[in-house]
């Protein structure tokens, strides 16, 4: 914990004082930070949600790690803050007479959605819906650990509260995510934009659980039940998740190919020269050819470091996807990396994991009432 304060106190610095000297730049680098974090923990969120939806048994011995990212989210919603105070950095919308002619008149006829104050009360509210979730979920779980005649009930409490939230989550996930991401390109649009997004944050989340699971087993912290049984049901539902993603983006682009409809390839056409076509290649090599065929392999799957290697692997690509997603919008077709794109990723990560350590402490490391308990520790590969 003290080292992640270090790091996001070192890192943070620089950072503000890019908002002082080259403030848009600085506000692109921050919400492309923000976003990493944000889907990150949002991911876990939808791990907690549709393992307890489904009434996982095999997930309960770990469930904890999840929680304690999802412990994470106060924080990450005090991290907006400075996207929406710098907001007219960020949104063309904010200032549409700087924009052509025909780019005015496309937003105008959006401006009962986008106009600031709106924009920030959406923004509280997205925030304030999905801390409920987190919190409760979180809260419920620990306090199992302190009241076992309680745990069958409160089991209960989480899956009737996942399986019916579920939909709603979904919802605003997909709402924050037109709101300040395609935004900030308000001429162009996508139905799936929204599920693209869910998606590469269920598929880093997956990553961030394995690798704290792997960890949380060599420091002991994990019941003995805990096996490379589990390691392998992790791994299994990240290949379906990297399917998933790619299946997304590729629906996503061939839609919008076969139209050839001017508003829905400037999103494209802005990611397909100066650099950027070639960093689109990398992604897709790294998002989804890499460990598709890693985690097709069953026995990387069951053993501690080739499953950790993949693990960190899909956290570190989704910081390419979160990259893809936000800075070609600062910059049409124009590729570098900036120095505050560095020390802002490194500091609100730092910052967003030392605090969920800090709300870690003190906690069980696995739920010891919960019903299911018995059953995830004797879980077996059908």
């Amino acid at each position: 914990m003290a080292w992640g304060t270090a790091v996001a106190v070192l890192a943070g610095v620089p950072t503000a004082t890019g908002f002082v000297f080259e403030p848009r730049r600085a506000s692109f680098s921050y919400l492309f930070a923000f976003t990493y974090v944000f889907t990150l923990v949002i991911g876990a969120l939808f791990v907690l949600l549709s393992h307890h939806a489904s009434d996982a048994g095999w997930f309960v011995a770990v469930r904890r790690l999840s929680e304690h990212v999802v412990g994470a989210f106060p924080l990450v919603v005090i991290l907006l803050i400075p996207v929406l105070v710098w907001s007219r950095q960020l949104y063309p919308w904010t200032n549409p007479s700087a924009l052509d002619p025909h780019a005015r008149e496309l937003i105008a006829r959006k401006s009962a959605w986008l106009n600031e104050p709106f924009f920030i009360l959406r923004s509280i509210f997205y925030c304030a819906f999905l801390l409920v979730f987190c919190e409760l979920l979180r809260s419920w779980s620990l306090r199992q650990d302190r009241d076992a005649s309680a745990a069958e009930s409160l089991h209960r409490r989480m899956v009737a509260l996942s399986a019916g939230g579920l939909f709603f989550v979904a919802l605003v996930l997909t709402l924050a995510a037109f709101d300040w991401l395609m935004s900030l390109e308000p001429t162009w649009f996508s139905d799936v934009y929204g599920v693209y997004i869910f998606a590469g944050g269920y598929v880093s989340a997956l990553g961030l659980f394995g690798a704290m699971a792997v960890f949380a087993k060599k420091r002991g912290e994990l019941p003995s039940g805990v096996s490379p049984e589990h390691f392998s049901a992790v791994g299994r539902l990240e290949l379906a998740m990297v399917i998933f993603w790619t299946y997304i983006g590729w629906a996503q682009l061939m839609l919008q190919w076969v139209a050839d409809m001017p508003l829905e390839v400037t999103w494209y056409l802005a990611r397909w020269r100066g650099g950027w076509q070639w960093f689109g290649f990398a992604l897709l090599l790294a998002h989804w050819a890499i460990p598709f065929f890693w985690l097709l392999q069953r026995g990387l799957k069951r053993r501690a470091l080739p499953f950790l290697a993949i693990n960190v692997w899909l956290v570190a690509v989704h910081l390419l996807d979160v990259y893809y997603l936000v800075l070609p919008a600062l910059e049409p077709g124009h590729f570098y990396v900036h120095w505050l794109d560095v020390t802002a990723v490194l500091s609100l990560s730092a910052a967003t994991l030392a605090f969920g350590a800090w709300r870690a402490r003190g906690t069980a490391p696995y739920p010891r009432h919960d019903p299911l308990l018995a059953e995830s520790l004797h879980y077996e590969e059908a």
